[in-house]
């Protein structure tokens, strides 16, 4: 008995040695594969499965359209990484839709029957989001408080101490470009979102100086009058979604011809824009609305887009 014991102390020795050395047989095979295309913004397609390997070591091969651009299935786990990030030219995720998706994942347990898109950036060493940077936030956000301690006292929505594997351990359909020039993506986002209007900010060609004003300023009014923003299409009056807010704001960036100099100056025209709101709410506007609104000192969104566009 004693040595059968001593020969299976061994043999599970010899399998997490074995384990180890490929583990970095793994690493050195992307890094040596890799070092050389490291400033490329191509790399040979005969590399493509050392890559996938590396950062989503679940992934299986389903359809191959091209060498260059696949459809896999992955696992979540792998997908909640750094290396996955949204696209610089899509649109930052709208953080009043995303806690409402992943409340649905989460608490409706069912498969996600649904394709991510992403495409390889090989300069900087990401997957960048083309479409489905809701769902990845979503599935973020459960990752993020389901990776909290348990507290008993104020327990969380998404559980705790990791204990939503059932989520982690499903595959997800994943659609991946390799190799795509910027006119490539421009025209598979364009296609991806003809079901849903995006805002002209992120698909005409803008510096990235006005996205980032843009972005910084719909983020602040988010936080501060966070009651007002909507995941609705079509939003309420006294209401808005980011979608609506960040075309507001394209709109009156362009109009007040503002840059990186005068950007408080966009701030003070929707501050001063909502002062004066507050002294003409239409008659229509109801009574829960206008208790809001003073709660809140959020005037606004009682006018639509276009009525602001001629306000401001």
């Amino acid at each position: 008995m004693s040595k059968i014991l001593k020969n299976c102390k061994k043999q599970k020795r010899n399998n997490i040695l074995l384990e180890i050395i490929e583990d970095v047989m793994e690493i050195d095979s992307y890094e040596n594969v890799h070092s050389s295309y490291i400033l490329s913004e191509f790399i040979p397609s005969n590399i493509i499965p050392i890559i996938m390997k590396h950062y989503f070591p679940s992934y299986e091969t389903i359809l191959s359209y091209t060498d260059n651009h696949l459809i896999y299935k992955i696992k979540i786990k792998d997908l909640l990484s750094d290396s996955v990030k949204n696209w610089e030219y899509n649109r930052p995720p709208d953080m009043a839709r995303c806690p409402d998706i992943a409340r649905y994942i989460y608490n409706s347990r069912k498969p996600i029957d649904s394709m991510i898109y992403l495409s390889f950036n090989n300069p900087k060493e990401i997957f960048e989001v083309l479409d489905g940077i809701h769902r990845i936030t979503a599935l973020k956000i459960i990752k993020q408080e389901n990776s909290a301690s348990l507290d008993l006292l104020c327990p969380g929505d998404f559980g705790s101490c990791n204990d939503a594997s059932w989520i982690y351990e499903q595959y997800l359909l994943v659609n991946i470009r390799f190799n795509s020039t910027l006119g490539e993506l421009i025209e598979a986002f364009k296609n991806l979102n003809k079901s849903q209007v995006v805002p002209d900010l992120y698909i005409r060609d803008n510096t990235k100086e006005k996205r980032d004003i843009i972005d910084s300023i719909a983020n602040e009014y988010y936080v501060k009058f966070k009651k007002h923003f909507s995941s609705a299409v079509n939003p309420i009056t006294g209401n808005t979604n980011r979608n609506k807010f960040v075309d507001l704001l394209d709109k009156i960036y362009d109009k007040h011809r503002i840059d990186a100099s005068s950007a408080n100056t966009l701030r003070r025209l929707l501050e001063t824009a909502n002062t004066k709101i507050a002294t003409i709410i239409p008659s229509k506007v109801s009574v829960d609305v206008r208790v809001k609104c003073k709660e809140t000192n959020c005037y606004l969104f009682l006018f639509k887009n276009d009525q602001l566009e001629k306000f401001i």
